[in-house]
């Protein structure tokens, strides 16, 4: 009950600046309406008042109903700003990897998200299939890899010795 609590205090992370130059502070949220939680979104001057204003990002739970897969939210991984041509001069984050997995594997799917549209990128997007995988951003449109490339690609635990 307390971990479902609506009293708890929503850690949040800044995740950039929106069109009008205010902060953005992101949260992944858990409760009794959303199980599998909800990644929001609120500025941070409304952050700082005793009831923020959140907007829904993405509903894991509404997620994984469409899909068909009980997807766990694993994370978040924004393209960083310096990178980003399209990131209004380094003030907004436009991209995220978004680490799910299926029921809590330790294997994950890495999906690329459009944080401006609230959408997956559906036009030449990164999207890598379940593996025990490592990625980062290089540039808006490299990323580096740490998969199953084949024989000795691996540790013997089964994650990434090599990274492409």
């Amino acid at each position: 009950a307390v971990l479902e609590s609506d009293d708890r205090i929503p850690h949040a992370g800044k995740y950039g600046d929106d069109d009008d130059g205010e902060e953005i502070m992101t949260n992944f949220w858990k409760d009794s309406k959303n199980p599998k939680g909800i990644w929001r979104k609120t500025t941070m001057s409304s952050y700082r008042t005793e009831n923020p204003e959140w907007t829904t990002i993405l509903d894991i739970d509404e997620l994984a109903e469409k899909d068909g897969i009980s997807w766990v939210w694993k994370g978040a991984s924004a393209l960083p700003r310096a990178r980003d041509a399209l990131s209004n001069n380094g003030k907004r984050i436009t991209r995220a990897l978004l680490n799910l997995s299926r029921g809590g594997s330790d294997a994950a799917h890495y999906k690329e998200f459009d944080f401006l549209t609230g959408e997956f990128v559906t036009e030449n997007p990164f999207n890598l299939p379940e593996a025990k995988s490592r990625v980062s951003w290089k540039s808006r449109d490299v990323v580096i890899v740490g998969s199953d490339f084949g024989p000795d690609s691996l540790t013997d635990s089964g994650y990434p010795r090599q990274i492409r």
